[in-house]
């Protein structure tokens, strides 16, 4: 009896140290992104990143909406510095509204900043690195000073500049979900590219439209109430305008039609809570009016 007693105990023992030891799972792994803010703590709980054969674009928002955009003109790890004249360059828009301009080591030869890519995981799709800047905003005259900045684990999606392929794929994330778009659709104009994706109706009542210029270009572009990029979210018989996001342009090919990106925003329900369509992206063709 006592040897059973004993081996019980030491099961116990072993099986309390395991399970603390794995507890919450390894948390090195997870996304993040971080820095000082002209002193204050900055977060972004979802980072994301773009590979390219010429670029990385790494690219997060925080809890209260305030986006860092850091942006390098090479594939390859590296420490480089970015400035009015490198072509690299370090961003941080201080909200999502429409007033928000951003503050950019483009814009002011006193704007500077480093930007490392320490590594690139290409098994796990990951990226990790550093930064620093001071972003400089020409509407007020006014810098921002970001500093102990770190972006590890971020997952990055690889786009090839040279892909004369599309997949036709509309997907995006909501409530614990991803959701494919069953039905796409992109019409451009001499005014506006509009996407339309529509689920599934037999699975769910959902749907996604965006609004942008037909020229937009390569690069990171905001959604606000009022524009000059549009988003909506259709479910069931509610409609929901986003109250802010970006969305990130990798091709917009007028020759080829085909256009692909990536995509995030929020929209407030009926209850006034903030929800969030993450994760999304696109790869299609759209057409002219006129055909």
């Amino acid at each position: 009896m006592k040897q059973i007693i004993f081996l019980s105990v030491i099961i116990f023992v072993f099986a309390f140290f395991c399970s603390c030891g794995n507890s919450g799972g390894d948390n090195s792994a997870k996304p993040a992104m971080f820095c000082l803010v002209n002193s204050t703590n900055w977060r972004s709980p979802e980072p994301k990143a773009i590979l390219t054969e010429t670029s990385i674009k790494v690219f997060g928002t925080s809890a209260n909406g305030q986006t860092i955009i850091l942006n390098v003109g090479s594939p390859q790890k590296g420490e480089y510095t970015a400035n009015a004249f490198t072509g690299c360059y370090a961003e941080f828009i201080p909200n999502m509204s429409a007033g928000a301009a951003r503050y950019s080591t483009l814009n002011s030869e006193s704007a500077y900043g480093t930007i490392k890519i320490e590594s690139i995981n290409e098994e796990s799709k990951t990226m990790s690195g550093s930064f620093s800047f001071k972003a400089y905003r020409s509407t007020d005259n006014t810098f921002r000073t970001i500093n102990d900045g770190v972006f590890t684990n971020v997952p990055y999606h690889f786009y090839s500049n040279s892909d004369t392929t599309y997949q036709n794929i509309f997907y995006y994330s909501t409530e614990g979900r991803t959701w494919y778009a069953k039905d796409i659709t992109a019409q451009k104009n001499d005014t506006a590219l509009v996407i339309f994706a529509d689920c599934d109706r037999t699975e769910t009542w959902q749907s996604v439209t965006m609004w942008m210029s037909p020229t937009i270009g390569s690069g990171v572009h905001y959604i606000t109430a009022d524009g000059p990029i549009y988003a909506k979210f259709q479910k069931g018989f509610s409609t929901y305008d986003a109250t802010n996001g970006s969305v990130t342009i990798v091709e917009n090919n007028s020759t080829k039609k085909k256009f692909r990106g990536t995509f995030f925003f929020n929209y407030k329900n009926e209850n006034d809570e903030t929800i969030a369509i993450s994760d999304g992206a696109f790869d299609i063709k759209f057409t002219e009016e006129s055909e």
